[in-house]
């Protein structure tokens, strides 16, 4: 993440097209930060994803023993 914001403006009226650049503000760092951990939060572990695949491994093989 970089320390500015780049923005595009177009003057509807004039058609002027002007780029801000501008630091981030405090609120705004802090909201990333929060997104940023709130996604972190939410990615399975690798034991959940392993028994997620155990279980999928079962059903399979329960499913290839009833076929036969």
């Amino acid at each position: 993440m970089t320390n500015q914001y780049h923005e595009i403006i177009t003057n509807a009226v004039t058609g002027e097209v002007t780029e801000v650049i501008r630091p981030w503000t405090a609120e705004e760092l802090a909201q990333q930060a929060a997104a940023k951990a709130t996604a972190e939060a939410a990615k399975p572990t690798v034991s959940e994803l392993q028994a997620q695949l155990a279980t999928i491994a079962a059903q399979l093989q329960a499913l290839q023993g009833a076929s036969l």
